[in-house]
């Protein structure tokens, strides 16, 4: 009886324990570059493998075409499945 009561506050602990480390969910959004500073997408605007994800904001002025990369460090480039450009609504963020 009193191996039962140690071990069930014990087990309990151990379950909160790696239930906390189970969430597999990801961000798989990209990232922009936006006057030198990294930008995470709201949106995830590529699909594919083929070529290199670029996007452009539908009401920006100046019509910048931004490279998606996969994570905030910017060295790798995220691909997708079509050459032309992903349209996304808005202007970009301001940084």
């Amino acid at each position: 009886m009193k191996k039962s009561k140690i071990m069930i506050p014990v087990m309990t602990l151990g379950l909160a324990v790696g239930l906390a480390f189970a969430n597999t969910a990801t961000v798989a959004n990209g990232w922009i570059n936006v006057n030198g500073t990294p930008t995470q997408l709201g949106s995830e605007p590529c699909q594919g493998t083929e070529v290199n994800c670029q996007v452009i904001f539908e009401d920006d002025p100046q019509l910048r075409v931004f490279d998606v990369y996969t994570d905030m460090s910017l060295t790798t480039k995220k691909h997708s499945g079509s050459e032309e450009y992903y349209i996304l609504p808005g202007t970009p963020p301001s940084n």
